[in-house]
């Protein structure tokens, strides 16, 4: 994507013609950290050199699909799953967001199931955007191909839900809880199911979905095929994988604890008062494309009234207190650019998939450091640039180490921190060079 950023650090340089806050010399900005991610990649040497989709063993009408959607050529981690998991092997696949997953399990599922009568494939997803993303992802490439699938999640009608499992998709791509909501009414019988992909599972976890897991798998035939997707290998995923997968083969695209290397971070360290003064300048000066992420449903709704009520209205949200109709249309608008701020929570914002994003901004530093790889990954993505800047504040100590921790290097603290004067103008108003923070830029 090429977007303009005259939001400045020391990698990014500013349109001069362009006359914005950004252009204030640095004593008079706030006091950051730009960290660039060009860490190497742990992918093995043996990995092969990139292929061409044809040398994946898919049919020729799926290639052709393929080819009218612009995939140029296979991903890596779509270079090493694709194959093993035609050939029927159980995978365990980690690697950063944004590197093509869906697809990796996506084809392989279609090519065995078209052309076959029942139900065959079950995609389990931890919240309802990756699923209707993965169900559109089936909708391209495999209802051309007579390829029927189904998306049962919250928020949406039973009954409606129940019409379509009695035409016997294909495959069924469902949240875990209301797949057991269906087991529970006798709507859905899953023992002849052969292909089954877990995909988020780390997160899935997180959020307390373990004991449907159990119920779904109990459900299903032992002789299936286990795809597990996974951004981070914690013990759980661990335990799960050796629960329920049979000499799986492990498959791990570089460091899923590590942003891609084309995203550059900031981090502002300033107080909890100063976030929403800060976030205007930023949104002013980036045009592009930005995700927001907020520590609660709660803060998203604020914060996006908030920007309303300050003159800003090019921002939307998505959090689970909406319905689910709202939900669907606040992404569609995101993606389709009616708006350019999407306002998100990280239950609802990992895993989304939306083209070009030009900026990450942690309104609210995540609970846990991991998040913030998954939160970052939603710029930078197919090897395009992006940027991500995060709001740290006094009470961020812990979750600042852990990030530390995480990606194996050192963020620099501030000396000092001192807040600028509040603005009720729907442009924010200069800085006075008396109270305006510093910002400090590390090159990387």
């Amino acid at each position: 994507m090429t977007s303009e950023k005259k939001f400045i650090t020391s990698s990014i340089i500013s349109n001069p013609a362009q006359k914005t806050t950004a252009e204030k010399p640095a004593a008079e900005r706030s006091i950051t950290e730009n960290l660039a991610t060009a860490e190497p990649s742990t992918e093995p040497a043996s990995v092969p050199a990139p292929l061409d989709w044809s040398a994946l063993d898919l049919s020729a009408d799926l290639l052709d699909l393929i080819t009218k959607a612009g995939f140029k050529e296979p991903t890596p981690v779509q270079q090493r799953a694709i194959p093993r998991a035609m050939n029927g092997e159980d995978l365990i696949v980690s690697a950063q967001t944004g590197t093509g997953k869906t697809a990796a399990f996506g084809f392989p599922m279609i090519e065995k199931v078209r052309g076959r009568n029942g139900t065959y494939g079950l995609v389990l997803a931890p919240s309802r955007e990756i699923a209707l993303q993965t169900q559109q992802f089936f909708n391209d490439f495999g209802a051309p191909l007579g390829v029927t699938s189904v998306s049962l999640i919250g928020g949406t009608d039973l009954k409606t839900d129940e019409a379509e499992l009695r035409k016997y998709p294909q495959i069924i791509v469902a949240t875990p809880g209301r797949l057991c909501d269906h087991l529970e009414r006798g709507n859905v019988w899953l023992e002849y199911v052969e292909v089954l992909v877990l995909d988020e599972a780390d997160r899935m976890l997180e959020m307390g979905f373990a004991s449907q897991l159990n119920r779904i798998l109990d459900q299903m035939s032992s002789s299936r095929q286990t795809l597990l997707f996974s951004a981070t290998l914690s013990p759980v995923v661990e335990k799960l994988a050796h629960k329920i997968l049979y000499e799986p083969h492990r498959i791990q695209i570089g460091k899923t604890s590590s942003a891609a290397k084309t995203v550059a971070q900031d981090f502002v360290f300033l107080d909890e008062s100063e976030k929403l003064r800060e976030l205007r300048y930023l949104l002013y000066d980036e045009r592009g494309t930005v995700f927001v992420f907020t520590r609660s449903k709660d803060r998203a709704a604020s914060l996006w009234r908030a920007l309303r009520n300050k003159g800003f209205h090019e921002a939307t949200q998505l959090h689970s207190d909406l319905k689910q109709n709202v939900r669907e249309e606040a992404l569609q608008d995101f993606k389709n650019g009616r708006y350019r701020v999407m306002i998100a929570t990280d239950v609802v914002g990992r895993g989304i998939h939306v083209d070009e994003v030009a900026h990450v901004v942690n309104y609210d530093m995540p609970r846990e450091a991991e998040d913030y790889i998954h939160r970052i990954g939603r710029t930078g993505r197919a090897n395009s640039s992006g940027r991500a800047t995060s709001f740290v504040t006094p009470r961020d100590g812990l979750v600042l180490r852990a990030i530390e921790k995480l990606i194996g290097r050192k963020i620099e603290r501030p000396g000092g921190q001192a807040g600028g004067p509040k603005s009720s103008d729907s442009k924010p108003a200069p800085r006075p060079r008396s109270q305006g923070r510093r910002r400090q830029s590390k090159p990387s």
